[in-house]
């Protein structure tokens, strides 16, 4: 499955704006982030999660690309095992502590968190590649 993570931004960052979104966003997610797949909505990220979790997913380390891209690359978690059956609706990221940073939709085109299947089955493989999350970029204006 791959991903990708869109910032759900009215309007783009510049990309001094870009580069300093795509530092914080390294720092504050940090190594060993994991992304949760669940059901149901999103609870928002101050409140306990929402839904089942169908599956958990540890991405070692991010890397900011060149500002201009706008891209964070998170490793390659391989694949992992799903723990439910469900269809995914929403994501969590959370730090390794599991202070959960960010929550968003998931679906199969036109959400947040874009995967090829939705569908997951408990004891099934769940491989999402490598995580990228985008930071809308535009030429800086006067």
């Amino acid at each position: 499955m791959a991903l990708e993570i869109s910032s759900a931004l009215a309007s783009a960052f510049d990309t001094a704006a870009t580069a300093a979104c795509d530092d914080a966003f390294v720092s504050t997610v940090g190594t060993n982030a994991v992304l949760e797949i669940r059901t149901g909505s999103p609870a928002g990220v101050s409140n306990s999660a929402g839904g089942d979790l169908l599956a958990s997913v540890t991405i070692a380390s991010w890397t900011a690309g060149s500002p201009g891209a706008g891209q964070v690359t998170g490793s390659n978690p391989g694949a992992v095992t799903a723990t439910d059956s469900g269809t995914a609706a929403h994501f969590r990221l959370k730090t390794s502590g599991g202070t959960a940073v960010m929550e968003g939709t998931v679906g199969e085109s036109a959400a947040d968190l874009v995967i090829d299947e939705t569908d997951f089955v408990a004891g099934g493989s769940v491989d999402l590649g490598a995580p990228v999350f985008t930071v809308p970029v535009t030429a800086a204006t006067s």
